[in-house]
């Protein structure tokens, strides 16, 4: 079984995927999210070239009630649920993103190549989070 990691947000959409032993995750792509929806076309490619099990989509669940990224996440997860015939699991994404930011600034990675690199590596701390909640 193989899981697919979605750190979805505003700008771009990082994604990531798991060895075929689920032990660890590894990032794939960063695609940006175009407001014609043509970055679909972009996520079922990776899917087609893979075997996913379960696509793992990371939300920010909070206490305070529902931010407006939640609804256009459980949006994007509607519109993805029609076009694929894989499990979609809502997880825990609070941090992952600032940690991924803190990674890179820890090693010493420029502010431009951050950018192309902190959504995708968030996707695989939303991964890793799930992989350590099994076991």
């Amino acid at each position: 079984m193989s899981i697919l990691g979605i750190d979805y947000g505003l700008k771009r959409i990082g994604i990531a995927c798991t060895d075929e032993l689920n032990i660890s995750s590894y990032p794939l792509i960063q695609i940006e999210n175009k407001n014609d929806k043509s970055h679909f076309n972009e996520i079922l490619e990776v899917i087609s070239e893979r075997p996913i099990d379960l696509v793992l989509i990371g939300i920010p669940f909070k206490d305070d009630g529902k931010l407006k990224i939640q609804d256009d996440i459980e949006e994007f997860s509607e519109e993805l649920s029609k076009l694929i015939d894989i499990k979609i699991l809502h997880w825990d994404e609070n941090f992952t993103t600032d940690e991924a930011e803190d990674f890179l600034i820890k090693n010493k990675v420029s502010r431009k190549k951050r950018k192309n690199l902190k959504d995708k590596l968030a996707a695989c701390n939303i991964i890793n989070s799930y992989l350590r909640s099994l076991s």
